[in-house]
């Protein structure tokens, strides 16, 4: 019985070292993209690809410009952006004379006016939705620090082609 199994074992190694070569060949062509998905989803996408699926992402940016169109959650992040910053600089502007009590009852009032804003210009956002808009006047605004600059990159003329 021994033999038997002896026998038996020999013929599949003998089977496998071929079907093996000749998907190593195919494995090292098609499993790299695949080991390099299953690095970048147990890595957090530290892996080659994810270069390479950065520099694509840019020329499909370079590409928005003519033709992108305003979306609603471009309105309602704008409103919060809006939201966010009328409450940083009313809050900055409060004077330090202020003890805390009045300073929290201030803080409350600024907050519930800022939302006020943030919700109104996300309405009136709404108007144009499905119109043309540089990404680069969206993206200005979202990285604005100032209420002041969140304006004026949204009320900028259109570049100049």
């Amino acid at each position: 019985m021994s033999l038997l199994g002896c026998g038996g074992a020999p013929p599949p190694p003998a089977e496998q070292p071929e079907p093996a070569r000749l998907e190593e060949p195919a494995t090292a062509a098609e499993p790299a993209p695949e080991a390099a998905l299953g690095a970048e989803a147990q890595e957090a996408e530290p892996a080659p690809a994810t270069p390479s699926a950065a520099p694509a992402a840019p020329r499909r940016d370079d590409s928005v410009p003519d033709d992108y169109a305003l979306m609603h959650g471009d309105c309602v992040e704008l409103g919060k952006q809006l939201t966010v910053l009328t409450r940083s600089e009313q809050v900055a502007a409060l004077s330090a004379k202020l003890t805390p009590e009045q300073r929290g009852e201030t803080e409350k009032r600024i907050d519930a006016v800022a939302a006020t804003l943030g919700e109104q210009y996300a309405q009136s956002c709404e108007q144009n939705v499905g119109k043309h808009v540089d990404p680069r006047s969206l993206k200005c605004a979202f990285d604005a620090r100032s209420v002041r600059a969140f304006e004026a990159c949204l009320n900028a003329p259109p570049p100049a082609r």
